[in-house]
């Protein structure tokens, strides 16, 4: 299977579901599909259940020496600008939260970047990018 298949199985398995804090939410998407995508990492089965609502989640990512969702995503992914990020990579969105911002784990599917929110699926442009990180075996350059 190619990066796309193997990204976009994931992608439309984990939208189908129900949104569940610490097991399907916007993390847990981009752990799924970095997990396929490099079945070393076993990301999914280190932090499953680590949590079960987004406070909670907070506390989790703390109490393991992580400031943020980004510093959680740079201890295992290599960090990319968010311009150069490919079909699979994932980003950080800051979203609108009421009145703050608020990070989101989403994946990169071509000009776009999918997340999933309690509301559901949500695609985002690259102007709500605020980090990035590659997924899987390295990424070879363009060739034109």
């Amino acid at each position: 299977m190619t990066r796309f298949e193997i990204a976009t199985a994931v992608i439309e398995a984990e939208l189908d579901k129900a949104y569940l804090p610490g097991e399907s939410d916007c993390l847990f998407l981009g752990l799924r599909v970095a997990d396929a995508l490099d079945p070393s990492l076993g990301l999914v089965e280190r932090y499953w259940r680590a949590y079960t609502t987004l406070a909670g989640g907070h506390r989790a990512m703390v109490k393991a020496g992580f400031k943020s969702i980004e510093a959680f995503l740079e201890s295992h992914l290599k960090r990319c600008a968010p311009a150069q990020a490919q079909f699979g990579d994932l980003v950080i969105l800051g979203l609108p939260a009421g009145s703050r911002r608020a990070d989101h784990v989403a994946v990169c599917i071509g000009t776009r970047f999918a997340t999933k929110l309690e509301t559901g699926g949500s695609l985002h442009m690259i102007d709500e990018v605020t980090a990035a990180f590659r997924t899987g075996a390295p990424h070879e350059p363009a060739q034109w």
